[in-house]
């Protein structure tokens, strides 16, 4: 049932101490299974949901819970001591809708929700108008609710890579989150990457929201930066057209 962890492991060389710990770990979370399924083809034919420098995201099975989850386990080789801060802060981001549900977790692993969609950049590639109205208003809105909770993502500069269009638009991967500074905020990351940013995506954006304007919308992201509130939020998307 974890045969796909162990061929990653012997593939890449994983120290005997780190498999057998994760493998503990695993059972004692109740993971019936790692399937062999996802977007992401790993060394010897190995499919994974996602891999990266501090983690590898498999699909999963769970004892006794119908469907598929997202088990992510921390890479043996990671500079991250623990997957925990991460897990705190998808904790604190499910308290306020934002991201996969958290369904439990130890130190190297976290059980997720399964998110089957499409990423961010394929799906606004695609689509109409409306629609990226739609998704962009409700970016800013989650960011603004991790901003409420003083929850910064610490990714979203690199949106395409953290943002997946499903049933409803999940903010996903909160390895990097910490708690909110006056340096940046969700929204302004948010923005930026989604606007101010130059590409082919945000010319679409900009196209799709008739936003010309750029500067007044950088003076009210400074002051929203300045004071974080419901107010100064609601001149950004009335500045958008996204409030009425």
């Amino acid at each position: 049932m974890y045969e796909l962890f162990i061929k990653l492991c012997s593939n890449i060389g994983c120290p005997s101490s780190y498999s057998e710990e994760v493998l503990k770990q695993l059972r004692s979370l109740g993971v019936t299974e790692l399937v062999n399924e996802g977007p992401v083809e790993f060394i010897g034919g190995l499919r994974l949901l996602g891999k990266g420098q501090n983690s590898f995201v498999f699909k999963c099975k769970i004892r006794n819970l119908e469907g598929y989850y997202a088990c992510k386990v921390r890479r043996f080789d990671s500079s991250r001591p623990s997957l925990l801060n991460e897990a705190y802060s998808v904790k604190l981001a499910n308290e306020v809708n934002v991201g996969p549900l958290l369904i439990n977790y130890t130190s190297d692993v976290l059980v997720m929700e399964y998110v089957n969609g499409v990423p961010l950049g394929a799906y606004l590639k695609q689509a109409d108008y409306d629609s990226i109205k739609a998704v962009v208003k409700d970016l800013l809105t989650q960011g603004f609710k991790l901003d409420s909770i003083g929850l910064i993502h610490g990714e979203l500069s690199r949106i395409r890579e953290h943002v997946i269009i499903s049933n409803r638009v999940y903010i996903i991967d909160f390895e990097s989150a910490s708690r909110l500074t006056k340096s940046t905020t969700n929204v302004t990351q948010l923005t930026s990457a989604l606007m101010l940013s130059k590409g082919t995506i945000q010319a679409k954006v900009k196209e799709a929201l008739g936003l010309r304007d750029t500067n007044t919308l950088i003076k009210l992201l400074q002051l929203y930066k300045v004071k974080p509130s419901q107010d100064s939020f609601n001149l950004i998307l009335r500045f958008l057209g996204l409030l009425n």
